[in-house]
């Protein structure tokens, strides 16, 4: 089963709103393609490569916490951290825009 929730202490949103959020605001196509560079030079340079990892293998690769946690040998505890603090950080980066 897919997961295109989004969740996070400021609320939960899903894949399709989120692009329709960034289709609708400031010249659509514009704001959509400047959000997408932000959070894309973010992933590279403000996450960790444990967090980005985390993030990207859940999120864009649908794989569960627990197959993350075993290829990188720690508590699927963990790996929850690691996500919750990158998506913190996407959050308050993307917050400034």
């Amino acid at each position: 089963m897919p997961r295109n929730i989004v969740s996070g202490d400021e609320g939960a949103f899903d894949r399709a709103s989120m692009l329709a959020y960034f289709n609708v605001a400031q010249s659509g196509n514009e704001r959509r393609k400047k959000m997408l560079s932000i959070l894309k030079k973010a992933l590279e340079e403000e996450l960790t490569d444990t967090q980005r990892f985390c993030i990207t293998e859940y999120y864009l690769r649908d794989r569960k916490m627990k197959d993350i946690a075993e290829s990188l040998s720690v508590n699927p505890s963990t790996v929850t951290r690691h996500i919750k603090r990158a998506k913190q950080k996407l959050q308050h980066i993307a917050s400034y825009y």
